[in-house]
């Protein structure tokens, strides 16, 4: 073959432009890949820094009184309506007075027949009114003998009363009670749990000591075994004590025998249920062998599992035994001092209605003996005591009839009317509120994890639902109440701040967001928290060496204020201007 034909100008151009391209195609393929990508980086440098708590409340009034009527009835007029100003004592709404004027009617009728009376027992008394007068002793000294004879069952059936109930107390409390009084129940309680212990401390020793588990036992963790064991050589000596504790109650069941039985017992308990733990941790630590095979391990792991839903559920059977001879004592006790009590409320009861039998027959004794004599001075003071009562059942109806009427107790603005003419109303249900509009302050609940932050005098910055979020006010926290609310299961705290006085668009019960200032630190190292990284309880920065290549190493830092935005303050470790990386795409 000619080689000189073969190679010709134009076949070798061609191999020229494919070697060419070939290459253009290698240099863009490698050179394009950048070895950087997926890295985002950023420098260190001096920010203001700012960290703030927010959180939602409402506008509330300094003046916020609920009105309500001291009576029941049918509301009969209601002369004001949400927004009218009023002044301390103006009439806001008053109640159907009907049955109210028509016992003031029989009241000043009484009093009008006390003053009669007065002007007979001055003018002398009639046979007529000396027999009926009369009669009235006779009817209030069988009154009074009722009342005795009463005072004297009620203290008998008392004491009886109080007898049973400290009879029932003496009996729970017996150490040696030949019945159940509950202390056998716990016994019998802490008797099979200890029993459930020795069972449960066999099965971890069969696992300690099994050979085929020795060479594999927590390999993956061999601390695990170790905790284990340590945990396991704690139970023997506490289950011994709660037996000698057990033996004890179980031959004198006092206080102090079950109390201590009790400790012993859950004391043990929890030791062991601590080991099943650790022991439960070593298997799963473990792994199968030619020795062992995985059914066997599944085993023991059933096992323990299973023992530790028993002594778990033991630890409860023992409390609720105990808990059950604590809840029988409280209430044998409370039942002891309930009967006490309902005795010397019923004797005191009782031997009023004796006094009052007693006043009413002396009454009625010196109203004869005053008929039957002439008018002297005495009788007449005693006519004028009556005129006295029946002008105070007069001053009694008066009162009730003001209970109808509901008045502004100071001055201040309407925001709420909750009735209407012809409404049935309830005594002491709100019917109207009364605020002062002109003073008003934010309420809102800050959690538990904020409200160490926060102090009195901090700085507020509001915004309204109602007026927007580009409307911004200031105000100051006021108080900060040191008593807890649970609010869906969070422990929140009321916090009370300040609100600009002039401005006519904040209104009660508006919805307010609140800003609070809680640190501010100024011209400190900062970057973001996406460039921190956790190891091992230490915080790091990875510090770029070639900002080409965006190669780095880990630097340890140290960390102060974490911001609003996620800015972190850096205290050590970094200096302004380096470029740490913050984040890599995997």
């Amino acid at each position: 073959m000619n080689k000189v034909g073969f190679w010709t100008k134009k076949k070798i151009i061609w191999i020229i432009i494919i070697i060419i391209v070939g290459a253009g195609i290698w240099y863009f393929t490698t050179k394009g890949q950048d070895p950087a990508a997926g890295i985002q980086t950023a420098l260190i440098s001096r920010q203001n820094l700012q960290q703030t708590i927010l959180t939602t409340g409402q506008v509330v009034s300094a003046i916020n009184l609920d009105l309500s009527f001291q009576a029941s009835g049918v509301v009969d007029k209601v002369n004001v309506q949400a927004g009218d100003k009023v002044k301390a004592g103006d009439v806001l709404a008053t109640l159907s007075q009907g049955s109210v004027l028509a016992s003031l009617t029989s009241a000043q009728g009484s009093l009008a027949q006390a003053q009669a009376n007065y002007k007979r027992i001055f003018s002398g008394s009639t046979p007529e009114q000396i027999n009926v007068s009369e009669k009235s002793v006779a009817s209030a000294q069988t009154a009074y003998d009722n009342a005795v004879t009463n005072l004297k069952t009620v203290t008998e059936s008392t004491s009886a009363t109080i007898s049973q109930a400290e009879k029932t107390l003496t009996d729970l409390q017996s150490p040696t009670a030949q019945y159940d009084n509950k202390r056998s129940s716990i016994v019998v309680s802490i008797s099979s749990q200890l029993v459930a212990i020795k069972a449960s401390l066999d099965k971890q020793k069969q696992i300690i000591d099994d050979q085929n588990l020795q060479s594999t036992f927590g390999i993956a963790n061999i601390g695990s075994v170790e905790s284990f064991k340590a945990a396991n050589n704690l139970v023997a000596p506490l289950l011994s004590q709660a037996n000698i504790s057990l033996n004890a109650a179980q031959v004198y069941k006092s206080n102090q025998n079950i109390a201590q039985a009790v400790n012993d017992a859950i004391n043990v308990l929890n030791q062991n249920v601590s080991a099943l733990n650790l022991c439960y941790s070593a298997l799963q630590n473990s792994v199968v062998s030619t020795k062992l095979s995985q059914t066997q391990l599944d085993a023991y792991k059933s096992v323990i599992s299973a023992d530790l839903t028993a002594e778990n559920s033991g630890i409860s059977s023992v409390k609720s035994a105990n808990q059950s001879l604590t809840d029988a004592l409280t209430a044998a006790t409370n039942a002891v001092t309930n009967a006490k009590l309902a005795q010397a409320q019923q004797i005191a009861s009782a031997q009023s209605q004796v006094n009052s039998a007693q006043a009413a027959w002396n009454q009625a004794s010196a109203n004869l003996a005053q008929l039957k004599a002439k008018a002297q001075t005495a009788d007449l003071e005693a006519a004028r005591a009556q005129i006295l009562s029946a002008q105070g059942s007069v001053d009694s109806v008066l009162a009730a009839l003001n209970n109808t009427i509901i008045k502004a107790p100071v001055d201040g603005t309407i925001t709420q009317v909750d009735t209407k003419v012809g409404e049935q109303a309830s005594a002491m249900r709100e019917v109207l509120v009364l605020q002062d509009i002109s003073s008003l302050h934010a309420e809102a609940y800050a959690s538990e994890a904020n409200v160490a932050s926060l102090q009195l005098g901090q700085s507020v910055d509001y915004t309204f639902d109602s007026l927007g979020p580009d409307k911004h006010f200031s105000g100051k926290i006021l108080t900060i109440n040191p008593a807890s609310t649970v609010i869906s299961g969070v422990v929140n705290y009321l916090v009370k701040a300040s609100l600009p006085s002039d401005i006519p668009e904040i209104k009660p019960g508006m919805t307010v967001n609140m800003t609070v200032l809680v640190a501010e630190k100024n011209n400190v190292l900062s970057l973001s928290s996406t460039a921190i990284i956790n190891q091992n309880s230490q915080k790091y920065v990875r510090v770029v060496d070639d900002t080409k290549l965006k190669t780095y190493h880990q630097v340890p830092v140290e960390t102060g204020l974490s911001a609003d935005g996620g800015s972190v303050e850096i205290l050590s470790g970094l200096a302004e201007g380096q470029e740490v990386v913050t984040f890599i795409k995997k």
